[in-house]
């Protein structure tokens, strides 16, 4: 039944009650013929099991245990006279109060309401059988017994938190308790109390004793099973190297918290770095910091938010009943509290210290199911990483752009929706691509608005160069991601893609501006380029615009068989192919603004490192 349980220690008194229990269960088995047992016998016995058994209970559940005093109180009042049981009652309280020193006032309580439930169930049962001792046959009786006992036990129960707490936090304790589980707890501790009540009858003393015995056995053997279980199930939800929650937990937290459509957003957290922070101090050391930052986390968390090492250096966190700026803040705090935090070794590090990038989604403003928010965060988080890390990215949609933007037609989001599939693919086969889209569209908008391009132009710029490698999405894998040169027929599928692109656009009908971006963007300025060999001015402008954005990203991108060009490298390269490849009124320009902004690709081969 409910009860306030401190914590127990061993004490001489619990030795006292067990010998006092064997003399007397000996002497009961010995008699014959067997006399009645005197009220003292009854009494001294009863506060001597009560003292054995508050050291056992039987687990439930991680919250719930079944506290074996009530049952047994309920079994001798049932069974034996219940002033004796009163007695004996008060009896154990006092004893338990000399062990549990310390929290004497708590055992006092618990005695006090388990005798005044049972004195009281008791009196009910009279009232309806006019019989003091329990009758299996008496199903209604023994329901209003229990029915009575339960009532006093909230009851009591609820006045002693409300004294202590208020009227408010009170009846909140007393309803929190309510669980399924306690009402499960309950049944079984009144039935408990019932069978102990028919064996003593017929049994005596000593049938109480191997009732004793029996539920001290199953005690003792499911707390252990309840200890191997728990520490399995801790396993399997929990990362056993920082104390978080594990991959596992997470996934099945978030399919919960969709299914119940409950808004929440999801942060994933990356260290910036930690590959090199590992080559360089070894992976203990490492170990050492991946807890230190699970300690960070943990020590900035409120109550309902979850976090989890979702891999390798990733974390995650969710946030329930979180909007988007909320997540943001909390994102932006994290990002702060690690950076500002001391790691032994940061100094070989850039920037000299650790440092994290947090993507932010959100179910359902962003996401309307699972795979659309994973999918959106690791992009968000992808996003931070690549353009200079350190940093809090919201997911945004260049596509969902589009549809506003572009006041797009009924017709035109189907096909907007077809596009971002194809991104969704592409991003899935290479990841490169789609990271090197991304950068493209920055340095191709900054360079736009240095010229002073309208920012109509500078839209429809944009958009093109997010797409303008939509069509590698039907260029075969071992393709596209072939670690080394490409042979004559696999340029010439490559090459390809530049029109498989626009074919995909071209149905879009407010897509028509981009469709010269996507179809020239492998021109080259001296006419030698692909797949119309147009020449100089010819060229959209958006289109020099890309390709000098589109190189120059390729050059300091590292690929499998390109060494990666430093920034001072490809500035050189690109002057001297001023005239040739490039718009030589495009490269100044375009160097001036990449020194302004920086380079987005340093070390993004790291792939997330």
């Amino acid at each position: 039944m409910a009860a306030l349980s401190p914590k127990p220690h061993r004490s001489l008194t619990i030795v006292y009650a067990v010998l006092l229990l064997v003399a007397v269960v000996a002497w009961d088995l010995t008699s014959q013929p067997r006399p009645t047992i005197p009220d003292w016998v009854t009494l001294y016995t009863l506060a001597g099991l009560l003292l054995l058994v508050e050291r056992f209970s039987i687990v439930v559940t991680s919250d719930e245990r079944m506290n074996l005093e009530s049952a047994y109180l309920i079994g001798f009042v049932l069974a034996s006279s219940p002033g004796v049981v009163g007695w004996a009652g008060v009896l154990y309280a006092l004893l338990s109060c000399i062990r549990y020193s310390r929290f004497w006032y708590v055992q006092l309580m618990n005695g006090a309401v388990w005798v005044t439930c049972a004195l009281v169930a008791h009196s009910s049962y009279v009232w309806m059988t006019h019989f003091s001792q329990a009758d299996p046959k008496q199903v209604a009786a023994l329901g209003l017994f229990a029915a009575v006992y339960f009532i006093v036990n909230l009851v009591l129960l609820g006045l002693f938190f409300m004294l202590k707490s208020g009227f408010r936090e009170g009846i909140s304790t007393i309803r929190n308790a309510l669980t399924p589980a306690f009402f499960i707890v309950y049944a079984v501790t009144v039935m408990i109390g019932i069978l102990l009540a028919i064996v003593l009858q017929h049994s005596g003393l000593a049938g109480a004793l191997l009732f004793t015995g029996l539920i001290l056995l199953v005690s003792y053997t499911y707390r252990d099973y309840f200890k191997m279980a728990n520490h399995f199930k801790e396993l399997s939800i929990k990362d056993e190297l920082t104390g978080l929650h594990n991959h596992r937990y997470i996934q099945s937290l978030v399919d919960r918290l969709i299914e119940e459509q409950r808004p929440f957003a999801l942060l994933m957290m990356d260290i910036d770095h930690f590959r090199r922070y590992n080559e360089v101090w070894g992976h203990v050391r490492g170990d050492e910091a991946l807890k230190r930052v699970a300690d960070v986390l943990n020590q900035r968390r409120l109550d309902g938010e979850e976090i989890a090492r979702y891999s390798g250096e990733e974390f995650a966190i969710v946030l329930p009943d979180y909007d988007l700026s909320q997540a943001q803040l909390k994102a932006e705090l994290l990002r702060r509290t690690v950076e500002e935090t001391s790691f032994p070794g940061a100094e070989r590090l850039p920037g000299k210290r650790v440092t994290v990038s947090i993507g932010v989604a959100h179910f359902p403003q962003q996401a309307k199911n699972k795979k659309e928010l994973m999918v959106m965060v690791d992009d968000a988080l992808y996003k931070g990483k690549f353009t200079g890390r350190n940093k809090v990215s919201l997911y945004t949609s260049v596509l969902d752009e589009m549809k506003s933007d572009l006041a797009a037609q009924q017709e035109d989001e189907e096909i907007i929706r077809t596009i971002k599939v194809f991104l969704a693919i592409l991003n899935s086969k290479d990841r490169y691509t789609y990271a090197h889209t991304e950068r493209d569209v920055i340095y191709a908008t900054a360079l736009a608005r240095k010229l002073g391009l309208p920012e109509h132009q500078v839209r429809y710029l944009r958009f093109g160069a997010f797409l303008h490698d939509i069509g590698k999405v039907e260029i075969p894998i071992e393709v596209l991601t072939k670690r080394g040169p490409l042979t004559r027929e696999e340029w010439q599928i490559m090459r390809s893609h530049v029109e498989i692109g626009v074919n995909i656009a071209k149905p879009i009908r407010s897509l028509a501006p981009c469709l010269p971006i996507i179809r020239h963007h492998h021109e080259r300025f001296d006419g030698g380029g692909y797949p119309d060999g147009l020449k100089g001015y010819d060229i959209p402008i958006e289109a020099r615009i890309l390709t000098i954005a589109d190189s120059f990203d390729a050059m300091t991108t590292s690929r499998p068989y390109q060494r990666k060009r430093s920034m001072e490298e490809a500035f050189a390269e690109l002057r001297s192919c001023a005239g040739r490849q490039f718009d030589p009124a495009l490269v100044e320009p375009f160097i001036e603004v990449v020194q302004s902004i920086g380079l987005l690709s340093d070390d993004v081969e790291e792939t997330y490192a």
